[in-house]
């Protein structure tokens, strides 16, 4: 469990990739041990976003913050708090999934019981038998796993995943979801984007975008209402928020 969960907020944060705007004006606030997932098409901002949520991209303009701090005042600080797992994440073609996993121990300073909590993860997540493989051999995603392997053995406060849902089969989605709405219980702020849901475990808030802009914050329970299953989600959801939006702009 995380000993000191983290808030986010995202205050007016807008991004331009010279003339095209990525983001524009994207404003909310996770409170601390909640599971949100970003919503929208292809090209929506999700991943602009996540990205300047997690300080690997600047924001031409507004601030992130970590529980009230600018995310730039003390970036080493505050982003030791958070971990970002990228659609395609990247790995050292030398070393094997374990020794990935020993390198981040290393990086963070965790004491030696890491290992167990390691080996758990890794089995949790369907790697135990490929732990002395390299990642190079691995499905796109086997290697998913293991960058969420990466992620958890640090316990951060707060995770961030774009897209983790769609490299994994169903069984291997459902088990993610779980796990994600387990972190959260525990104190664990968890931010994801997606287009694949597993239905029998929803977040808890939908932030839908468009255009690079947020034009739905919602809890999941008000998604859903009408329907009789507060779990029936995502596509349908996405796609008629935007359908009433194009029916009435102010809506």
């Amino acid at each position: 469990m995380t000993t000191a969960p983290a808030r986010l907020t995202a205050e007016e944060v807008t991004l331009h990739y010279g003339s095209f705007v990525a983001l524009q004006a994207v404003s909310f606030t996770v409170p601390a041990g909640q599971y949100v997932v970003l919503l929208g098409e292809n090209g929506a901002g999700k991943s602009s976003l996540l990205r300047c949520l997690a300080g690997w991209t600047r924001p031409t303009r507004g601030t992130v913050r970590i529980d009230g701090r600018p995310l730039e005042e003390d970036e080493r600080a505050v982003r030791s708090r958070l971990k970002f797992v990228p659609d395609t994440p990247a790995f050292y073609p030398d070393l094997t999934a374990r020794e990935h996993v020993d390198l981040v121990a290393r990086a963070h300073r965790l004491a030696p019981t890491y290992r167990e909590t390691a080996d758990g993860l890794l089995r949790a997540f369907g790697l135990g038998a490929q732990s002395r493989a390299y990642p190079a051999a691995f499905s796109r995603g086997m290697q998913y796993k293991l960058a969420l392997v990466l992620a958890l053995v640090t316990d951060p406060a707060l995770l961030l995943l774009d897209e983790p849902f769609a490299p994994l089969d169903p069984a291997a989605q459902l088990h993610l979801a779980a796990h994600l709405r387990r972190l959260a219980a525990a104190g664990t702020t968890v931010v994801a984007s997606t287009h694949l849901l597993p239905p029998e475990v929803p977040p808890d808030r939908l932030l839908v975008l468009e255009g690079g802009r947020l034009v739905r914050d919602l809890p999941v329970a008000e998604a859903s209402a009408g329907r009789g299953d507060p779990a029936h989600l995502p596509r349908h959801v996405l796609l008629e928020v935007l359908r009433r939006r194009t029916a009435d702009p102010d809506a």
